[in-house]
C-alpha cells in the first residue's frame, strides 16, 4: 500500500503528458494545456481547502490509527493524492475512453491507501475524488 499511496505523489503525471505527447501528437495539443490548466485548478482550490479547514491527520488524534508515510503537513482534508489521481483518471478518461476502468480504478487504490497508510479518512479521500474529478472537468471546459 506504501507503493500505490507513492504513485500519487504526481511524479508519473508529467511522464503521461509527455509520452501523450510523444506517442499521440493528435490529442497533445489539447490533451497537455487540458492537464495545465486542471492541475492548476485542483492545487489551488485543495490549498484553499485544506488550511482554511485545518483538519488534523487521523493518526494526530487517533491512537490506534499508525501513520505509515511521512507528510508534509498535519492537516488531511481534503486528499491532494487522491485528488491529483482523479484529475489524471479523469482526462485519460476524457481522451483515451478504453482506459477509463483502469485510470479510475488506480485512482482509487491511491485514494483507498491514503486510509489503509493512516494518513486520511475516507471522507478526505471521497473530498479529493470529488476535487479531482471537477477540477479535470473544470479544466477540459476552459480549454474546449
Amino acid at each position: 500500500m506504501r507503493n500505490a499511496s507513492r504513485l500519487g505523489n504526481g511524479y508519473l503525471y508529467p511522464a503521461i503528458g509527455t509520452s501523450v505527447s510523444v506517442l499521440d501528437s493528435s490529442i497533445a495539443g489539447r490533451f497537455i494545456p487540458a492537464s495545465v490548466v486542471s492541475f492548476f485548478i485542483e492545487l489551488v482550490a485543495y490549498a484553499v481547502i485544506k488550511f482554511r479547514i485545518r483538519r488534523f491527520r487521523p493518526s494526530f488524534v487517533l491512537p490506534q490509527i499508525k501513520n505509515k508515510l511521512p507528510h508534509p503537513d498535519p492537516f488531511s482534508f481534503p486528499s491532494g493524492h487522491t485528488a491529483g489521481a482523479f484529475v489524471m483518471a479523469t482526462l485519460m478518461a476524457h481522451f483515451y475512453p478504453t482506459v477509463s476502468i483502469p485510470s479510475y480504478f488506480t485512482a482509487s487504490i491511491i485514494g483507498f491507501s491514503r486510509i489503509y497508510n493512516g494518513v486520511h479518512y475516507p471522507s478526505d479521500v471521497m473530498a479529493g475524488s470529488l476535487l479531482g474529478v471537477l477540477s479535470a472537468k473544470l479544466g477540459l471546459y476552459v480549454i474546449a
